[in-house]
């Protein structure tokens, strides 16, 4: 009963902690930020190691506080980390830019529009595509935040359970 209940406040803590850097991050980089330019990509794999990290984290946590760990209760642990913790940023996220700074949006959209009529599209075409995404920009990043959270908690759990599986289990 102790070993559940520690695994949910681990999972609770971490969450948290995923949770708190993702919406820095999101504060951090702007979403009309060039993909391609040096500083946001450093930030980008910045971004990937701590969020696949944390699950890591939580899995050597778990150990340490003295409970056995298997590869699938560190899979289990990561999951729902990068599930709930992706459930908040992705909540944060829609409340952003639909409520806080949907401004944002536009500009994005903006840029968007301008990067198409440079590789000389159709201008209905343009149109479309801007609207379709105008209506499914804000949604997606909900739904967006956490596959990316389930993704990484995921591959975070697979790494920690392979580092610190305790020697008496699967």
């Amino acid at each position: 009963m102790e070993n559940q209940k520690s695994f949910k406040n681990i999972v609770y803590m971490f969450s948290a902690l995923y949770a708190i850097v993702g919406i820095l991050f999101m504060l951090i980089k702007p979403p009309t930020a060039n993909p391609k330019d040096t500083g946001m990509m450093i930030l980008g794999f910045i971004g990937l190691f701590i969020f696949i990290g944390i699950p890591v984290l939580a899995v050597w946590y778990y150990k340490k506080e003295g409970y056995p760990i298997s590869l699938g209760k560190a899979i289990k642990l990561g999951v729902f980390i990068g599930l709930l913790g992706g459930l908040i940023v992705g909540v944060y996220a829609y409340i952003y830019y639909s409520l806080v700074n949907p401004e944002a949006i536009d500009q994005l959209l903006e840029m968007s529009k301008q990067i198409l009529e440079d590789k000389n599209m159709n201008e209905d075409l343009i149109e479309k595509q801007i609207d379709i995404t105008r209506k499914l920009f804000v949604p997606m990043q909900l739904v967006g935040q956490i596959f990316a959270g389930l993704l990484y908690g995921l591959i975070g759990g697979v790494l920690g359970g392979l580092f610190f599986k305790s020697p008496t289990q699967d």
